[in-house]
């Protein structure tokens, strides 16, 4: 019996141990994919779901690059997203393993570190005309690091075909998307042969950082300024709530749904009014979150 109990635990590892290397396979690109957040180009919905995080994705590829897009229509995930920013790893599985990452960062820090050194760069902001009272946007920019012949910070304007890129949704406030392209001679070298690195297991995870009710604050609390205290009681006290916000300007929002720039016509008081109602409720927090897969790159054609 004792016997007969253990060959049913082994059977159950063997089960659990196969399921945890299930790899899936990357979808081949036939078309052209149009880098520019609008997604339709993809056909169908993303293949792929991360319940914990209402995030669906789908990894395609062609004989030149590979191919990544995040969607979500879940508005606390949108927030989350452009809140707190995200990250999106890369670790193929050779010998020895290879580690790539591109960084989004909260929308509140785009553009202050380079306002920090002294950098800031008028080119490197955009007005959002979609409100009634425009506000300076700062330009969608990620992080890369571990590529092989890209690397530092890269923005939405890029659009050159042979390099790493990215473009962010913009006209549809019930959905955000990300799309990327990543040429996989930035992974693999120049001389890479596609039937031979698509026998090596890629894992694909993506980390969305946590995002505090004191975050939110932040970010939020340089337009609450701007508006001088505007809904609160007047007198003294509206005016030192509109002051002490001002210097705590964060200077945007972020990916998800998308806030702000990132979100159609007007997403940007949508957003900032749920934030407020979530805030008025308690203490507010959504925690990390993150989901990965394991996939290989298709060799159809």
């Amino acid at each position: 019996m004792k016997r007969f109990i253990q060959y049913v635990l082994l059977a159950i590892i063997a089960c659990s141990t196969g399921v945890s290397a299930q790899v899936s396979t990357s979808k081949w690109q036939n078309q052209v994919l149009v880098i520019d957040g609008d997604g339709s180009d993809w056909g169908s919905l993303p293949r792929f779901f991360n319940a914990e995080s209402n995030v669906q994705y789908e990894i395609r590829n062609d004989d030149r690059n590979l191919y990544l897009i995040l969607r979500s229509t879940d508005r606390a995930t949108q927030i989350q997203l452009l809140r707190a920013g995200f990250t999106i790893r890369f670790k193929v599985k050779s010998q020895p393993p290879a580690k790539f990452s591109i960084i989004f960062p909260p929308k509140n820090m785009i553009g202050t570190s380079h306002m920090r050194n002294n950098q800031y760069d008028r080119n490197q902001i955009l007005v959002d005309k979609t409100t009634s009272r425009p506000n300076i946007q700062p330009i969608d920019s990620a992080r890369l690091d571990g590529f092989q012949f890209e690397s530092g910070i890269i923005t939405s304007e890029n659009k050159n075909a042979n390099s790493i890129c990215f473009a962010k949704s913009k006209e549809n406030p019930q959905q955000t998307s990300y799309e990327l392209q990543i040429p996989l001679r930035d992974i693999y070298g120049n001389d890479f042969v596609l039937a031979e690195i698509s026998k090596m297991p890629i894992q694909l995870q993506v980390d969305i950082n946590d995002l505090s009710k004191q975050t939110s604050r932040s970010s939020m609390s340089g337009r609450r300024g701007e508006r001088g205290g505007r809904g609160m009681s007047g007198g003294m006290n509206g005016g030192m709530r509109g002051g002490g916000m001002n210097e705590m300007d964060g200077g945007g929002r972020m990916e998800g749904g998308e806030m702000g720039e990132g979100m159609a016509g007007g997403g940007e008081m949508g957003e900032r009014s749920q934030m407020d109602e979530s805030n008025r409720g308690g203490d507010f927090s959504m925690s990390r979150k993150s989901f990965n897969i394991n996939f290989k790159l298709s060799t159809e054609n």
